[in-house]
């Protein structure tokens, strides 16, 4: 007899359950081709964030360069209304600059020959420049009447006097006044 034994226990079964389709080899292919898929995906992904980092940076450039112009156009602009202004307050200072000549020739010759003028000065202010600061020292004996004659002469230049104040000191009359231009 054989020393070599083998017994064969199996036994043929029914209740196995059956291969799977054909169908089911192409998993493994679309489970690669998805793979594929998406590595082309994220690489894309990729380039494109890498993409619009340097289109945010290129606009972040753009603003900061625009930012820069408006804001030297701004600065060109506020100088150009400050000299715009300095300019107005010109002509204005210049629209209020009346020919004094004739207020002191007026002045000159409404005084009579025995009354000595001593002193005249005209001076604008520069918040109006419109009224002019009258100061006369007159040195006589008939001042009050020279002092009216002054003001009747200086109303046909159409001055007015606004707050006169007058002051002796001895024979000397100080005489203050604000000159305003009546409307024409």
């Amino acid at each position: 007899m054989n020393d070599y034994l083998c017994h064969d226990f199996k036994t043929p079964r029914i209740d196995t359950s059956r291969r799977l389709p054909a169908s089911f080899r192409a998993i493994p292919v679309l489970f690669y081709v998805a793979l594929i898929g998406s590595a082309y995906v994220m690489t894309m992904d990729y380039f494109n964030y890498k993409r619009a980092l340097k289109q945010q940076t290129d606009a972040e450039e753009n603003q900061v360069l625009s930012e820069s112009q408006r804001d030297a156009y701004r600065s060109e602009l506020a100088d150009l209304e400050s000299e715009a202004t300095k300019a107005e307050k010109v002509a204005q200072w210049m629209e209020g600059a009346r020919n004094i000549q004739p207020i002191a020739v007026k002045i000159a010759r409404a005084v009579q020959t025995d009354t000595r003028i001593t002193q005249v000065a005209l001076e604008r202010s520069e918040q109006v420049p419109a009224n002019i600061a009258l100061t006369i020292h007159l040195n006589g004996a008939k001042v009050s009447t020279e002092l009216a004659s002054i003001e009747a002469a200086l109303g046909q230049l159409l001055y007015r006097s606004y707050s006169p104040q007058q002051t002796k000191n001895g024979d000397v009359v100080e005489y203050h006044s604000t000159l305003v231009r009546q409307a024409d």
